[in-house]
């Protein structure tokens, strides 16, 4: 599935350089001049001074109060945007929208300086949480093992290691694997990471994809499986792209976007990822081994459709391309069958043909496997919670109208269905945000047996193929990190076998407790929230709480196990909440709805009930919640702490979107109207989306202050590029910081070499994690 879904710098500048930057106000008015660029929907009108920096009115008392460096006095330029003819919207800190300037750089070491500087004040505490954090994070981590002919492959990172190192054995009972491919020598800082990778058929080869700097962008490159070595073939600009093999090892299909043209000349690694140009114009290609990228076969694109994103998956029998093509996030997409037959040939003398499944965008179809010429697909259409269909691609009219394998289920969602050996499907449901796991048949779906899971959790990773005997999956919770369990799918039992059983030192699953609640939400809606406390918590309603969502792109948030939340609930006797609001995929597509465009107040709303049901039911009061969310989850907390700073104590947004009228055009966030609307295309939505924007709505609140606020982001962040967080920042510095009754702490922490959050080497994990929680138990005044 294209992963485009939004859901997760640090260059110092010395506290005397930055104050003699703090200059007197001079205004040197040398040069003024407008530009006018129209574009649909509004205007951009811009009037660029050359006045320099002055040291604006804000009060002192939060930099004396934490005794940190004062905020860098950002400058404001005069830059407004017309909306629909009559909307004037300005946009002061347009330049910061270059990440590459030296002003912009000038402005982030800074920031930095400030939030070190603040981070010194409190150094017993960041040390301490260092140090405990790296004990618990170091314990095993394994993935689930991959087959091929007699081969196992699986990922294992023995506990602090960078990059997880993918490993080869002649059985699952080996206990003397070799290293297969260790990522942690491809760069020294543990900044390169493994990302979409594949064997092919017959496991002689492995391409797989390295990304730099946590960028979205990957290069692949191709090793041989016998001798270990990589082969010459290196395929770059790969983005949100699987890799699939030909059957008959000659080479992979792939989707690739041209070179971004701000960057496409440059040889620096490191500019990659750094740049705001729209992705566009994604394309299936198909390289042969032993060939330059140059040669490789174009094999479909939307010349006319510049924003739809394609993918192409070869079917299990190898006879047949499945091309997949989304003009956004939302779960559908139009459907290709394509002969493999010969298809090399076909492609140069231009005679391949792709056949049109399915031509709406109503519904997602998402291939699961072939018995014959009987495909299988998981899909929405007609089905909120999703189901099992079949086309068979000899007969054209079943496109249009195909059988029913799986019927949608009432009570639970459809989340992943996997080929279980040649004649099972596993299915995975989610009921009440946890999952189920059943068998059933491949030819008729006639129910097989349910798998007894371990307990109430995730199904974090499955793994199986439709030619072998073996089913493997990662179990998780709260306080589960991930054990990996085998079934034996000849066996009639068909019973869950722990592989490898993972423990954290000192973490005892005993001494806590989780339980789920439905709490209403502000228009009545029933919200599921999983709440996790030590056994022995008490109800005194003041316990330090951290509340994390997300609310957006089908994207349900499940038990799942992070070492870091689980210190806090121990070493604070803290709360542990997560909400699962609308806009996620935990009660299906209906779900999902009411929480985008124009509803998605709902999920802000959502939110902010959770915190009102917190202290309703005497877990905690306002001012000992912390709240936290990425991406997505991001712009959940500067929409929440705009409308309601008084409802939180702290407020950590990790790589949020921030600028709700200008997200679109940067990298991939056109994918995202599905969810958000975009301010350019009416006026409508133009008003809904600049009624939350967490950018322009940042106001001093008639009462009190805000929170304690944090954001993070970093430089090679292309997903959500980190001009959202720079612009917030320093509006949220400029207005809120000059309220004199504003002593909490406005900061902003910038990651160098660290993109969304893929691929983020332990040592920067463990960093930033130290910096966050250390930041929140400041806010809330805990020890």
């Amino acid at each position: 599935r294209l992963q485009t879904s939004c859901c997760c710098l640090r260059c110092m500048l010395s506290p005397a350089l930055l104050r003699r930057t703090l200059l007197p106000a001079r205004f040197a008015l040398s040069s003024l001049r407008a530009q006018a660029n129209t574009r649909k929907g509004h205007q951009t009108f811009l009037f660029v001074s050359t006045k320099l920096s002055t040291l604006s009115k804000a009060s002192l008392s939060a930099q004396i109060l934490h005794d940190m460096d004062p905020y860098p006095n950002a400058r404001r330029d005069d830059t407004v945007d017309v909306y629909h003819g009559k909307h004037n919207v300005a946009d002061p800190y347009r330049w910061l929208e270059d990440p590459d300037s030296e002003e912009t750089q000038q402005w982030v070491n800074s920031e930095n300086a400030v939030f070190d500087s603040y981070m010194k004040q409190h150094q017993a505490m960041k040390n301490e949480l260092n140090e405990r954090f790296t004990a618990i994070y170091n314990y095993e981590k394994w993935s689930c093992p991959t087959h091929r002919h007699g081969t196992y492959y699986y990922r294992k990172n023995d506990g602090l290691q960078n990059q997880s190192v993918l490993y080869r054995a002649s059985s699952i009972t080996d206990n003397a694997p070799t290293v297969f491919l260790d990522p942690n020598a491809l760069a020294e800082d543990g900044t390169k990471s493994l990302g979409a990778s594949a064997f092919s058929e017959s496991g002689n080869y492995y391409a797989y994809c390295v990304q730099a700097s946590g960028s979205d962008w990957n290069t692949v490159f191709v090793r041989d499986a016998k001798t270990g070595q990589d082969l010459d073939d290196k395929v770059e600009w790969v983005k949100f792209s699987g890799i699939s093999w030909a059957h008959d090892d000659s080479g992979f299909f792939y989707s690739r976007y041209p070179a971004p043209v701000s960057i496409q000349d440059t040889q620096d690694e490191q500019a990659r990822g750094k740049e705001v140009d729209a992705n566009l114009y994604s394309k299936v290609y198909f390289h042969r081994i032993g060939t330059d990228q140059t040669e490789d076969l174009l094999v479909f694109e939307n010349p006319d459709q510049p924003k739809w994103m394609s993918g192409a998956e070869v079917s299990d029998d190898g006879k047949t391309l499945i091309i997949s093509v989304s003009p956004s996030t939302d779960p559908e997409n139009h459907l290709y069958f394509a002969n493999l037959e010969n298809f090399e040939s076909e492609i140069k003398s231009g005679s391949f043909k792709v056949t049109k499944a399915v031509e709406n965008f109503d519904a997602a179809y998402n291939y699961v496997t072939n018995r014959g010429s009987k495909y299988l697909f998981l899909t929405n259409k007609n089905a909120s919670r999703y189901r099992v269909v079949s086309m068979d691609i000899t007969d054209p009219s079943t496109f249009a109208e195909p059988n029913e394998l799986i019927p949608e289920r009432e009570d639970a969602v459809l989340e992943n269905v996997v080929a279980a050996g040649p004649d099972m499907l596993s299915l995975v449901y989610m009921k009440n945000v946890s999952n189920q796991v059943e068998f059933v048949s491949a030819e008729d779906g006639k129910h097989i047996q349910h798998l007894e899971l371990p307990s109430v959790g995730s199904v974090a990773q499955i793994r199986a193929r439709c030619d072998h005997h073996e089913l493997f999956y990662m179990f998780s919770g709260f306080v589960d990190p991930g054990s990996i369990y085998r079934v034996d799918l000849k066996s009639p039992t068909l019973t869950s076998q722990c592989w490898k059983n993972v423990n954290v030192d000192g973490l005892d699953a005993s001494d806590f407790t989780c339980k789920q609640v439905f709490y209403p939400s502000k228009d009545g809606t029933k919200i599921p929230m999983f709440i996790v406390t030590k056994k022995d918590f008490e109800y005194t309603a003041d316990a330090p709480t951290f509340l994390y969502g997300y609310g957006g792109f089908n994207i349900s948030l499940t038990p799942y196990f992070s070492p870091f939340r689980a210190e806090f609930v121990r070493r604070f006797n803290g709360v542990y909440a997560l909400a699962n609001l609308r806009g996620g995929g935990e009660m299906g597509d209906s779900w999902h709805k009411a929480g985008i465009k124009e509803k998605k107040q709902n999920v802000f709303d959502d939110f902010m009930a959770a915190a009102e049901y917190l202290v309703q039911e005497k877990y905690t009061r306002n001012d000992r919640i912390a709240i936290n969310g990425g991406s997505n989850g991001g712009l959940l907390v500067g929409a929440c702490i705009t409308q309601r700073p008084d409802l939180f104590g702290c407020a950590v947004a990790q790589v949020g979107v921030m600028d709700m009228l200008r997200f679109h055009r940067f990298t991939i966030g056109y994918a995202w109207c599905a969810d958000f609307g975009c301010a350019d295309d009416d006026e409508d939505s133009f008003k809904y989306i600049n009624k939350y924007s967490p950018l322009h709505n940042i106001r001093i609140p008639e009462q009190g202050q805000w929170p304690s606020t944090l954001l993070t982001t970093a430089s090679h962040d292309d997903r959500v590029v980190p001009l959202h967080s720079f612009k917030f920042a320093a509006e949220m510095q400029h207005t809120i910081g000059a309220s004199e009754s504003q002593s909490n702490p406005l900061l902003i922490r910038v990651e160098t070499k660290a993109g969304h959050g893929a691929g983020k080497p332990t040592s920067k994990i463990i960093a930033e994690a130290a910096d966050i929680y250390t930041f929140i138990a400041t806010a809330l005044k805990v020890q």
